[in-house]
């Protein structure tokens, strides 16, 4: 009977121990499903790399363009001066009359978008 239980006793715990490798082997960290999991992350980083590639293409043209070399001062002033609604001491800004509670926005009358900033006019010729 001793006999026989050193002899079951043996393969037993190196059925455990092979047992205990490969459920590692599967479930572990490093294992069968964390690398599904990270090559999952990975495909996901990868598009979202690729995309923010693209902005950053698209912003390095941008800032390219803006080089001395490629755009006249004059035109960065009108553009800056554009986007943030400031005016040269010579332009003539001309007010327009509030609308009235029942009709629609003058801008909207006259086909420009709705919320479009009145036009101002300068007295200087602008630059060729």
């Amino acid at each position: 009977m001793k006999r026989r239980l050193r002899g079951i006793i043996l393969p037993l715990l190196l059925l455990i121990v092979t047992g205990y490798f490969v459920f590692n082997a599967i479930n572990g960290s490093r294992g069968i499903t964390a690398q599904r999991h990270d090559r999952a992350i990975l495909a996901t980083d990868t598009a979202t790399l690729g995309s923010v590639k693209q902005r950053q293409d698209r912003w390095q043209s941008r800032v390219d363009a803006l080089r001395h070399h490629a755009i006249a001062r004059d035109m960065l002033n009108e553009q800056a001066r554009a986007v943030l609604n400031l005016a040269n001491p010579d332009d003539l800004a001309v007010p327009l009359p509030p609308p009235a509670p029942n009709s629609a926005p003058p801008a909207a009358q006259a086909g420009s978008p709705p919320g479009a900033k009145p036009q101002v006019e300068s007295k200087s010729p602008s630059p060729p």
